[in-house]
């Protein structure tokens, strides 16, 4: 069985006092798109949403509103990202999740993600237990000092820019999350617990539409697209 997880309880810091979840493109809040892609992908079985408190009412209404059967619970997010995949992975095993079964981790605030890039991700993650898909860097990359003095630059067709969904087998996940809490180690995202643990991780690439709303400019850009 193939389960979503939606992250969608950040705090939106960056957005000046926009919540960008319910930010309008074509009279529709933009997390409707994003649980839209996975509701229609049939290889997705269920979709659990993590959200804030405060928003459960407004995210259970629009979930009636558009009939969107797969979700079948909102989950309390935590302080942090990885909190609240966390607690998104626990309401998962209460479903009744197995060990085999594969969890897609994918931010709320990516709406632009196609069904070829959660199938990719999909076949991957069967091969190798865990998965994520990413952009390959089109710039060149440079690391630098505290003084801002270049001191390398990488080469770019090594690079890629992490996106999500970012898919792990439940087993592992469970594992890797609960190894993480117990030595208070915080990742970036969801696959770099999967990385310290000693397993591979397959990248996948994806479309450079598929980013994560974090500015004003972006909402322009999702609105441009959709």
């Amino acid at each position: 069985m193939n389960i979503a997880i939606i992250l969608a309880s950040g705090s939106s810091k960056r957005m000046k006092g926009i919540d960008k979840l319910f930010f309008k493109i074509k009279k529709k809040p933009l997390i409707f798109y994003t649980l839209l892609a996975f509701e229609k992908h049939p290889q997705i079985k269920k979709i659990v949403l993590v959200a804030k408190k405060s928003n459960f009412e407004k995210l259970a209404n629009l979930i009636k509103k558009y009939k969107l059967s797969k979700v079948v619970q909102i989950t309390e997010g935590g302080k942090e990202r990885q909190d609240s995949a966390f607690n998104g992975l626990q309401t998962v095993g209460k479903l009744g999740a197995k060990a085999k079964d594969i969890i897609l981790f994918h931010n709320g605030a990516n709406p632009l993600v196609s069904k070829q890039e959660i199938s990719n991700c999909l076949s991957a993650v069967k091969k190798y237990g865990a998965a994520l898909v990413g952009q390959l860097a089109r710039d060149t990359v440079k690391t630098i000092n505290r003084k801002g003095e270049v001191l390398k630059t990488l080469d770019r067709r090594k690079i890629f820019l992490a996106q999500t969904p970012q898919a792990i087998e439940y087993e592992l996940a469970q594992t890797v999350f609960s190894k993480a809490f117990k030595e208070n180690f915080k990742g970036t995202d969801d696959v770099s617990l999967v990385e310290r643990f000693g397993k591979k991780v397959k990248i996948v690439p994806c479309s450079y539409k598929n980013i994560k709303v974090t500015t004003k400019d972006d909402l322009q850009i999702i609105k441009t697209f959709l």
